[in-house]
Protein backbone atom coordinates (compact mmCIF):
# COMPACT_ATOMS: atom_id res chain seq x y z
CA UNK A 1 0.00 0.00 0.00
CA UNK A 2 1.07 3.59 -0.41
CA UNK A 3 2.22 5.17 2.81
CA UNK A 4 0.48 8.16 4.30
CA UNK A 5 2.24 11.51 3.85
CA UNK A 6 5.05 12.30 6.23
CA UNK A 7 4.32 14.71 9.04
CA UNK A 8 8.07 15.08 9.60
CA UNK A 9 8.66 17.37 6.62
CA UNK A 10 9.37 20.83 7.93
CA UNK A 11 7.31 23.72 6.63
CA UNK A 12 10.55 25.36 5.51
CA UNK A 13 11.75 22.42 3.39
CA UNK A 14 12.80 23.78 -0.01
CA UNK A 15 14.82 21.76 -2.52
CA UNK A 16 16.49 23.26 -5.57
CA UNK A 17 16.64 21.19 -8.78
CA UNK A 18 17.66 21.58 -12.43
CA UNK A 19 16.68 19.67 -15.58
CA UNK A 20 19.55 20.03 -18.08
CA UNK A 21 17.45 19.28 -21.18
CA UNK A 22 20.47 18.90 -23.51
CA UNK A 23 21.46 22.56 -23.13
CA UNK A 24 24.67 23.56 -24.97
CA UNK A 25 27.87 23.85 -22.97
CA UNK A 26 28.02 27.65 -22.94
CA UNK A 27 24.52 27.73 -21.38
CA UNK A 28 25.56 25.15 -18.77
CA UNK A 29 28.72 27.12 -17.98
CA UNK A 30 26.51 30.12 -17.28
CA UNK A 31 24.35 27.99 -14.96
CA UNK A 32 27.45 26.70 -13.17
CA UNK A 33 28.50 30.26 -12.35
CA UNK A 34 25.04 30.99 -10.97
CA UNK A 35 25.15 27.88 -8.79
CA UNK A 36 28.65 28.68 -7.58
CA UNK A 37 27.47 32.09 -6.46
CA UNK A 38 24.35 30.61 -4.83
CA UNK A 39 26.27 27.97 -2.87
CA UNK A 40 23.12 25.89 -2.24
CA UNK A 41 22.62 22.11 -2.40
CA UNK A 42 21.15 21.29 -5.80
CA UNK A 43 19.89 18.12 -7.46
CA UNK A 44 20.78 18.12 -11.16
CA UNK A 45 18.92 15.82 -13.54
CA UNK A 46 21.33 15.06 -16.38
CA UNK A 47 20.39 14.31 -19.96
CA UNK A 48 23.78 13.92 -21.65
CA UNK A 49 27.53 13.96 -21.16
CA UNK A 50 29.81 16.89 -22.00
CA UNK A 51 32.68 18.81 -20.38
CA UNK A 52 30.24 21.44 -19.09
CA UNK A 53 27.97 18.78 -17.60
CA UNK A 54 30.95 17.22 -15.81
CA UNK A 55 31.99 20.59 -14.38
CA UNK A 56 28.45 21.39 -13.29
CA UNK A 57 27.96 18.07 -11.51
CA UNK A 58 31.31 18.48 -9.74
CA UNK A 59 30.14 21.57 -7.83
CA UNK A 60 30.15 21.10 -4.03
CA UNK A 61 26.74 20.13 -2.71
CA UNK A 62 25.38 19.02 -6.08
CA UNK A 63 23.74 15.64 -6.51
CA UNK A 64 23.21 13.83 -9.81
CA UNK A 65 19.90 12.45 -11.01
CA UNK A 66 18.91 11.40 -14.53
CA UNK A 67 16.36 12.91 -16.89
CA UNK A 68 15.48 10.26 -19.49
CA UNK A 69 13.41 10.98 -22.56
CA UNK A 70 11.07 8.00 -22.70
CA UNK A 71 9.09 9.67 -25.48
CA UNK A 72 11.90 9.42 -28.00
CA UNK A 73 12.59 5.66 -27.80
CA UNK A 74 10.12 2.80 -27.35
CA UNK A 75 12.65 0.76 -25.33
CA UNK A 76 12.43 2.36 -21.89
CA UNK A 77 14.97 -0.06 -20.44
CA UNK A 78 17.60 0.98 -22.97
CA UNK A 79 16.95 4.67 -22.40
CA UNK A 80 17.27 4.43 -18.62
CA UNK A 81 20.23 2.03 -18.69
CA UNK A 82 22.15 4.35 -20.99
CA UNK A 83 21.80 7.28 -18.60
CA UNK A 84 22.44 5.30 -15.43
CA UNK A 85 25.59 3.88 -17.01
CA UNK A 86 26.75 7.39 -17.92
CA UNK A 87 25.94 8.69 -14.42
CA UNK A 88 26.49 5.74 -12.04
CA UNK A 89 26.00 7.74 -8.83
CA UNK A 90 22.45 8.72 -9.80
CA UNK A 91 19.65 7.18 -7.74
CA UNK A 92 16.84 9.57 -8.71
CA UNK A 93 14.80 10.06 -11.87
CA UNK A 94 12.68 12.80 -13.37
CA UNK A 95 11.35 12.03 -16.85
CA UNK A 96 11.55 14.54 -19.68
CA UNK A 97 8.22 16.34 -20.03
CA UNK A 98 7.27 14.59 -16.76
CA UNK A 99 6.24 11.49 -18.70
CA UNK A 100 5.05 8.50 -16.69
CA UNK A 101 3.35 5.17 -17.15
CA UNK A 102 3.05 2.37 -14.63
CA UNK A 103 5.35 0.09 -16.63
CA UNK A 104 8.22 2.25 -15.46
CA UNK A 105 7.80 1.18 -11.83
CA UNK A 106 9.18 -2.38 -12.14
CA UNK A 107 11.94 -0.99 -14.36
CA UNK A 108 12.91 1.55 -11.69
CA UNK A 109 12.94 -1.21 -9.08
CA UNK A 110 15.26 -3.40 -11.18
CA UNK A 111 17.63 -0.50 -11.80
CA UNK A 112 17.92 0.54 -8.16
CA UNK A 113 16.13 3.88 -8.48
CA UNK A 114 15.52 5.30 -5.00
CA UNK A 115 13.20 8.21 -5.75
CA UNK A 116 11.08 9.72 -8.52
CA UNK A 117 10.42 13.47 -8.65
CA UNK A 118 7.89 13.76 -11.43
CA UNK A 119 4.49 14.83 -10.13
CA UNK A 120 3.92 18.56 -10.61
CA UNK A 121 1.53 19.99 -8.03
CA UNK A 122 2.02 23.63 -8.92
CA UNK A 123 2.02 25.88 -5.82
CA UNK A 124 0.04 23.36 -3.75
CA UNK A 125 0.44 23.72 0.02
CA UNK A 126 1.16 20.77 2.28
CA UNK A 127 3.09 18.55 -0.13
CA UNK A 128 5.05 15.65 1.37
CA UNK A 129 7.20 12.73 0.26
CA UNK A 130 5.32 9.45 0.02
CA UNK A 131 5.71 5.81 -0.95
CA UNK A 132 3.69 4.90 -4.01
CA UNK A 133 2.17 1.43 -4.36
CA UNK A 134 5.43 0.03 -5.75
CA UNK A 135 7.47 1.18 -2.75
CA UNK A 136 9.19 3.97 -4.67
CA UNK A 137 9.66 7.26 -2.83
CA UNK A 138 7.89 10.07 -4.66
CA UNK A 139 9.01 13.67 -4.20
CA UNK A 140 6.39 15.88 -5.87
CA UNK A 141 7.34 19.06 -7.66
CA UNK A 142 5.99 22.29 -6.21
CA UNK A 143 7.10 24.76 -8.89
CA UNK A 144 8.69 24.81 -12.36
CA UNK A 145 9.98 27.75 -14.36
CA UNK A 146 8.30 27.12 -17.70
CA UNK A 147 4.94 26.56 -16.02
CA UNK A 148 5.46 29.82 -14.10
CA UNK A 149 5.76 31.66 -17.43
CA UNK A 150 2.46 30.15 -18.56
CA UNK A 151 0.63 30.54 -15.25
CA UNK A 152 1.53 34.13 -14.46
CA UNK A 153 1.26 37.22 -16.61
CA UNK A 154 4.70 38.79 -16.28
CA UNK A 155 5.03 38.30 -12.53
CA UNK A 156 8.58 37.44 -11.43
CA UNK A 157 8.73 38.36 -7.76
CA UNK A 158 9.71 35.83 -5.12
CA UNK A 159 6.37 36.22 -3.32
CA UNK A 160 4.66 34.51 -6.26
CA UNK A 161 6.32 31.23 -5.26
CA UNK A 162 4.58 31.15 -1.87
CA UNK A 163 7.65 29.79 -0.11
CA UNK A 164 6.16 30.57 3.30
CA UNK A 165 3.30 28.12 3.00
CA UNK A 166 3.68 24.70 4.66
CA UNK A 167 4.93 21.55 3.00
CA UNK A 168 7.69 20.34 0.72
CA UNK A 169 8.65 22.77 -2.02
CA UNK A 170 10.74 21.22 -4.82
CA UNK A 171 11.68 24.01 -7.23
CA UNK A 172 12.75 23.17 -10.77
CA UNK A 173 14.73 25.41 -13.13
CA UNK A 174 16.09 24.83 -16.63
CA UNK A 175 19.50 26.23 -17.68
CA UNK A 176 18.13 27.58 -20.94
CA UNK A 177 15.50 29.67 -19.15
CA UNK A 178 18.11 30.93 -16.70
CA UNK A 179 20.37 31.89 -19.58
CA UNK A 180 17.65 33.63 -21.59
CA UNK A 181 15.93 35.18 -18.57
CA UNK A 182 12.76 33.81 -20.16
CA UNK A 183 9.57 35.82 -19.65
CA UNK A 184 7.29 34.04 -22.11
CA UNK A 185 7.65 30.59 -23.67
CA UNK A 186 7.70 32.43 -27.00
CA UNK A 187 11.06 33.92 -25.93
CA UNK A 188 12.54 30.43 -25.76
CA UNK A 189 10.95 29.32 -29.02
CA UNK A 190 12.40 32.35 -30.81
CA UNK A 191 15.87 31.75 -29.36
CA UNK A 192 15.97 27.98 -29.87
CA UNK A 193 17.47 28.05 -33.40
CA UNK A 194 20.33 30.27 -32.15
CA UNK A 195 21.16 28.58 -28.85
CA UNK A 196 24.24 26.77 -30.14
CA UNK A 197 25.88 30.12 -31.00
CA UNK A 198 26.99 31.80 -27.74
CA UNK A 199 27.13 35.30 -29.22
CA UNK A 200 23.78 35.11 -30.97
CA UNK A 201 22.09 33.46 -27.99
CA UNK A 202 23.37 36.06 -25.53
CA UNK A 203 21.84 38.83 -27.61
CA UNK A 204 18.43 37.21 -27.11
CA UNK A 205 18.50 37.36 -23.30
CA UNK A 206 15.41 39.20 -22.08
CA UNK A 207 15.89 42.45 -20.22
CA UNK A 208 14.13 43.20 -16.95
CA UNK A 209 12.36 40.71 -14.68
CA UNK A 210 12.34 37.09 -15.84
CA UNK A 211 13.31 33.58 -14.78
CA UNK A 212 16.97 34.52 -14.25
CA UNK A 213 16.18 37.46 -11.97
CA UNK A 214 13.62 35.31 -10.15
CA UNK A 215 16.26 32.61 -9.58
CA UNK A 216 18.63 35.19 -8.13
CA UNK A 217 15.88 36.46 -5.81
CA UNK A 218 14.99 32.93 -4.70
CA UNK A 219 18.56 31.81 -3.94
CA UNK A 220 19.21 35.08 -2.15
CA UNK A 221 16.25 34.38 0.09
CA UNK A 222 17.29 30.74 0.66
CA UNK A 223 20.95 31.43 1.37
CA UNK A 224 21.65 30.38 4.94
CA UNK A 225 18.54 28.18 5.14
CA UNK A 226 18.84 24.48 5.94
CA UNK A 227 18.46 22.71 2.60
CA UNK A 228 19.13 19.25 1.23
CA UNK A 229 19.26 17.37 -2.02
CA UNK A 230 16.39 15.15 -3.12
CA UNK A 231 18.47 12.04 -2.45
CA UNK A 232 19.09 13.08 1.15
CA UNK A 233 15.42 13.91 1.60
CA UNK A 234 14.34 10.54 0.17
CA UNK A 235 16.64 8.64 2.51
CA UNK A 236 15.38 10.60 5.52
CA UNK A 237 11.86 9.65 4.52
CA UNK A 238 12.78 5.98 4.05
CA UNK A 239 14.40 5.87 7.48
CA UNK A 240 11.24 7.21 9.12
CA UNK A 241 8.63 5.29 7.07
CA UNK A 242 8.85 1.56 6.41
CA UNK A 243 7.05 0.45 3.25
CA UNK A 244 4.63 -2.34 4.16
CA UNK A 245 3.86 -3.71 0.72
CA UNK A 246 5.39 -6.67 -1.11
CA UNK A 247 5.39 -5.03 -4.53
CA UNK A 248 9.17 -4.67 -4.85
CA UNK A 249 9.64 -8.32 -3.90
CA UNK A 250 7.15 -9.40 -6.54
CA UNK A 251 8.76 -7.16 -9.17
CA UNK A 252 12.09 -8.87 -8.38
CA UNK A 253 10.49 -12.31 -8.73
CA UNK A 254 9.08 -11.38 -12.12
CA UNK A 255 12.46 -10.08 -13.26
CA UNK A 256 14.11 -13.38 -12.28
CA UNK A 257 11.49 -15.29 -14.25
CA UNK A 258 12.14 -13.15 -17.32
CA UNK A 259 15.87 -13.80 -17.11
CA UNK A 260 15.46 -17.55 -16.60
CA UNK A 261 16.31 -19.70 -19.67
Amino acid sequence: MASSPSSAVESSTVCLTLDLDWAPDHVLDDTRLLLQQAGLPTTIFATHQSPAVTALLALPGCETGVHPNFLGDPDEDVVLTRLLTAFPTAVGVRSHELYFDSRLLPLFQRKGVRYFSNDLMFLHAGLDPYHDWSGLVRLPLFWEDDVHCLFFDGRFDCAALRLDQPGLKVLNFHPVHLFLNTREIADYQAAKPCLADPTAARKLRCEGPGIRTLFLDVVGRLRGAEMRTLGALAEEFRAAHVFEGRTAERFAQEARKERAP
